[in-house]
């Protein structure tokens, strides 16, 4: 593949993410199939997306941004990003293992983290563009980041379909299904975590009245 060959000179390690931005299917087939993925760079992806979340939260203009400087706790956005990113993964693996899914855990990892690459080259550049816009051009910011999500979902789909060797309809069924396993999971730890409370709640109050009688 001479494009990524090219790629790879000009950008180094970060030649794929680059080239699947552009050409996705055969990107994630090099990911998959000829191992030119890494895991550690999709993770780095990850942490890179993580950062520029939390800068973009920091230093937006107050035009386009909610939050407060002072309110933003990078260590919450993080651990809140790595749980969805976590549970959304087990969930697609969940599924496509019953339903003839080729990707591995590991390989729907990377999917999604190299996914990533249009939000993290695009969300600081808003940020920093967003503190020279009025407030009748703030809809350009938003423009922005809609684009990118957008293309991180798209790349998303792709990489899913490429990874377990799905037809479009029946990735479209898997991600269905996906979000389905996800609600569940998030039903029964929300469950565990009620439960584990009352327990707790229970054996505080037996050990405050055998402390009383004794």
């Amino acid at each position: 593949m001479k494009p990524i060959k090219t790629l790879k000179k000009v950008f180094g390690y970060y030649y794929l993410p680059m080239y699947i931005i552009v050409r996705p299917f055969s990107g994630f087939y090099a990911m998959k199939y000829e191992n030119k993925g890494s895991l550690l760079l999709a993770l780095f992806n990850f942490l890179a997306l993580s950062i520029s979340i939390s800068f973009a939260n920091q230093y937006a203009s107050v035009l386009v941004n909610p939050r407060h400087p002072n309110s933003v706790n990078s260590l919450f956005d993080f651990s809140m990003l790595s749980i969805a990113l976590l549970l959304f993964c087990v969930s697609n693996w969940a599924v496509t293992s019953l339903t003839d899914g080729k990707g591995r855990f590991k390989d729907i990892i990377m999917t999604v983290c190299y996914a990533m690459t249009p939000m993290v080259l695009t969300i600081i550049p808003a940020a920093v563009f967003s503190n020279i816009l009025t407030l009748e051009e703030g809809a350009f910011y938003f423009i922005i980041l809609n684009v990118s999500v957008f293309w991180f979902i798209v790349l998303v789909f792709a990489g899913l379909v490429t990874v377990h060797s799905y037809t479009a309809k029946k990735a479209v069924a898997t991600v269905f299904l996906t979000f389905i396993a996800l609600l569940v999971i998030v039903f029964l730890i929300t469950l565990l975590l009620t439960l584990l409370q009352q327990l707790a709640i229970f054996i505080s109050s037996v050990y405050t009245e055998i402390m009383f009688r004794v």
